[in-house]
């Protein structure tokens, strides 16, 4: 292979083909830039998987796919926890039977936050 170039597309697959260890061999970074190749190696790799690894694998996608799932909700209703709490706190600047010391109080947040917001909502 005298003349090999990684950028070559027949020059990749051929050795993929013939010496997939030289392809597993490259960092996950440097396999980034062809991302078919990069999907081939993973595949390669994970045939070569027991079961049992398998299975092991399974479980870590789900537990991050929990993980991820898990924060994506909490980001959600914390959204709209705060969209609550401000339309809340809105009303009662609007309505002005309240001081603000007592909006804070109602709402157990900082009198500095009441006044940020009822800066803005002026």
């Amino acid at each position: 292979m005298g003349n090999f170039s990684i950028d070559n597309p027949v020059d990749r697959w051929l050795t993929f083909l013939a010496e997939p260890e030289k392809i597993l061999a490259m960092t996950k970074f440097d396999l980034s830039v062809y991302p078919n190749l990069m999907k081939a190696a993973e595949l390669l790799d994970e045939s070569n998987y027991t079961q049992a690894q398998l299975d092991a694998y399974d479980r870590h996608l789900m537990a991050v796919y929990d993980i991820n799932r898990s924060r994506i909700e909490s980001y959600d209703k914390g959204i709209d926890k705060g969209l609550q709490l401000s339309v809340a706190i809105y009303k009662d600047i609007q309505d002005g039977q309240l001081t603000l010391e007592a909006i804070a109080l109602k709402n157990s947040i900082s009198l500095e936050e009441v006044k940020k917001l009822a800066a803005a909502f002026k």
